[in-house]
């Protein structure tokens, strides 16, 4: 009985605490079925982006969104209409903005981008502060009121940043 027993519990040793071989274990397991994107750069097709969230907006600008002045929606959904500040994404934000036009195609203004810089990690890093040049575009009707769908910021030095600026919808 107690040579069951032993040889018992050497077996569970080899086979290991699973109960199975390592091998079984580590098998990959397949991947759902479904479109995992482009399998080269620059190939496939592209998703429009998730709309920002709509806050509500200041009087003063529902009274200009409701007389057909186009807006525009940051990234935290802030909405504005010639804001002063605009985030256009997750670490950047357009600050001292000065409107060159704003039509109902297309606005251009100038400020300064100040971006989150992540060395030696983002929780560390400073804020670096360059002159940008931002234009608005592709204006969407959303409901009763239009904004623009695109922006495009553009810096006096350095790489060009992403930008993140849609319509509500």
């Amino acid at each position: 009985m107690r040579r069951l027993a032993a040889a018992g519990v050497l077996v569970a040793l080899l086979a290991g605490c699973g109960g199975g071989s390592e091998e079984q274990a580590a098998a990959p397991r397949p991947l759902p079925k479904g479109d995992f994107g482009p399998t080269e750069p620059g190939k496939g097709r592209f998703e429009r982006p998730e709309a920002p969230p709509s806050k509500k907006p200041a009087a003063s600008v529902a009274a200009a969104l409701a007389a057909g002045t186009v807006g525009v929606v940051g990234v935290e959904g802030d909405v504005g209409v010639r804001p002063k500040q605009l985030e256009v994404s997750a670490d950047g934000t357009l600050e001292q903005l000065r409107w060159k036009d704003w039509g109902d195609v297309a606005a251009t203004g100038t400020g300064e981008l100040r971006l989150r810089d992540c060395d030696p990690n983002c929780a560390s890093g400073g804020i670096d502060t360059v002159q940008a040049t931002v234009k608005l575009s592709s204006p969407r009707l959303c409901g009763r009121a239009t904004y623009f769908d695109r922006a495009a910021v553009s810096l006096a030095r350095g790489e060009q940043p992403t930008t993140y600026v849609r319509a509500p919808c």
